[in-house]
């Protein structure tokens, strides 16, 4: 697969990228650095005093825009039938939004977060015992698609049905705060997904990339300093 150009790297802070629609930027500028970003029409600035540093952009954990709600993900797909005892790997996708930090003295700074992609939130369970999660409707692959990765990120799902009988399935809601992304020229999560009944199902993340060569992006809870809440499981208890 030829290599593709993305926004995502570690920069000095004179950096410069117009494309696809996105003009973003970080100048010295009368003693101190000037962050800019255009995208679809939405600007934001950032005034930041340093001595020196680095600019570093990747894809973060998609739950940030146009504010933060909620921190699960409900990816919804046409229903997948299993059968008992089964274990199979789906290829779904994910929406990515991409976040910017300034590294200096060994701390990140978050100066912004992006995206390209409209944001949807619905109620996973009732209204009464419910969560909010970020919706996010995806095709079914059998092997992994092309994808643009600053749009969409691959998500990699193992199902495996513990049970003895045929489950239908036709979502996964996931936990961010356990999100391992990796980027490169594609931007990817693996996940899993252990049907316990025909209604209950466990769900979680792996840390691991989808291909050699990917790095693992900055995770945005622990730069915010909650890595102490992360945990590493999510129980859809309201239907699959």
């Amino acid at each position: 697969m030829p290599e593709t150009f993305t926004v995502y790297g570690t920069y000095d802070l004179s950096f410069r990228y117009e494309k696809d629609g996105l003009d973003l930027s970080i100048e010295p500028e009368d003693g101190k650095y000037l962050y800019r970003r255009t995208l679809n029409g939405q600007k934001k600035t950032r005034t930041i005093l340093s001595s020196g540093g680095r600019l570093i952009i990747n894809p973060v954990e998609p739950l940030n825009l146009p504010k933060e709600i909620c921190r699960n993900l409900l990816v919804e797909f046409e229903p997948l039938s299993i059968e008992p005892g089964a274990e199979q790997t789906v290829y779904l996708t994910f929406p990515v939004e991409i976040g910017v930090f300034v590294a200096g003295r060994g701390n990140l700074e978050l100066l912004d977060i992006f995206s390209w992609n409209s944001q949807k939130y619905t109620l996973y369970g009732s209204s009464e015992k419910g969560v909010i999660a970020r919706w996010w409707p995806s095709t079914t692959h059998s092997s992994p698609p092309d994808l643009d990765p600053l749009k969409e990120g691959l998500l990699s799902l193992e199902i495996s049905n513990t049970t003895r009988e045929w489950v239908k399935v036709s979502k996964v809601v996931l936990d961010s705060f356990g999100m391992k992304i990796y980027y490169g020229d594609l931007v990817s999560v693996q996940a899993w997904m252990r049907v316990l009944s025909t209604m209950v199902a466990e769900t979680g993340f792996y840390d691991r990339s989808a291909r050699e060569g990917q790095k693992k992006a900055v995770e945005l809870f622990a730069v915010r300093g909650l890595a102490g809440v992360e945990r590493q499981r999510f129980l859809m208890d309201r239907g699959l």
